[in-house]
């Protein structure tokens, strides 16, 4: 199957009408979601504790005895 042949006229127009189209509702959420100040901060956040108590070392955290089922 061979991929269909545009002259640069029709490859312009194409482009200037997927440019000037809104974008799609995902795409408006997610820059939404990224300008939010609450949402930058919550990531600054989670990336700190993230460097804080993961640190440098390979170790996997100790997970707290409550989380781990019974033993048999």
């Amino acid at each position: 199957m061979t991929a269909p042949r545009f002259t640069a006229e029709e490859l312009i127009a194409l482009f200037e009408t997927k440019a000037s189209a809104p974008p799609p509702e995902p795409s408006r959420i997610l820059v939404r979601h990224l300008q939010c100040k609450e949402s930058l901060a919550a990531s600054q956040f989670l990336t700190e504790a993230m460097d804080r108590y993961a640190g440098d070392d390979s170790r996997p955290l100790a997970v707290p005895t409550d989380l781990l089922p019974p033993l048999a």
